[in-house]
């Protein structure tokens, strides 16, 4: 059990987030993360493998909570029976999206610019191919509920989720505040629905 070295643990794991948000993954040194947590370098590894454990630890919530939405998000159940789209828009989903970018800017900032070296670094690759691949598989669900609906190239869906990538990267690197997410989404969705109509001649 750690209940009596937690404090240890919580000051190792805070002290290298901020060596990781300021020097990124490659140039944080364990060294210095054992130095400002007050913990002796040996006795780092009594509670993480290595530095790649420790950035797990920090950026692997984010990274779980993220794909979890977004998965949930592109189920038959989402589908909008009012307007076709590529993505279960509801204002709670919204919502719940903006709080996840606002809680994890840096984590998410780290994922997708500065986890070269680590075990996370096809980060964006990876969000980019799950987000076209789940997107593909609710058009399928989109089709089954409007027979109507012409089929979207796979090339061009990609396209669309590695742009979705950077539009969170974009939102983070710029720092922008809760509202002007919220305003962003707003347009996007809106230019969004009227492109996808356009496209499925729903």
């Amino acid at each position: 059990m750690r209940v009596l070295k937690d404090n240890k643990y919580n000051s190792i794991l805070q002290t290298a987030r901020i060596e990781f948000i300021n020097n990124g993954y490659k140039d944080t040194s364990m060294r210095i993360i054992a130095q400002k947590a007050d913990v002796g370098l040996s006795n780092i590894y009594n509670y993480f493998k290595n530095k790649d454990d420790i950035y797990i630890a920090i950026v692997g919530p984010v990274r779980t909570e993220l794909f979890t939405f977004v998965t949930q998000q592109h189920t038959e159940e989402k589908i909008n029976h009012e307007s076709i789209a590529t993505f279960g828009h509801t204002e709670d989903a919204i919502e719940y999206y903006i709080g996840l970018i606002d809680k994890y800017r840096e984590e998410l900032r780290l994922l997708l610019y500065h986890s070269q070296g680590s075990s996370m670094e096809n980060f964006r690759d990876e969000f980019t191919e799950h987000l076209t691949n789940i997107s593909y598989e609710y058009m399928k669900f989109e089709k089954k509920h409007y027979p109507s609906a012409k089929t979207i190239s796979h090339f061009f869906i990609h396209t669309l989720s590695a742009w979705m990538v950077s539009i969170l990267g974009e939102i983070v690197t710029h720092n922008l505040s809760k509202p002007k997410i919220r305003e962003f989404f707003q347009e996007f969705f809106q230019f969004e629905f009227a492109g996808w109509r356009g496209l499925t001649g729903v």
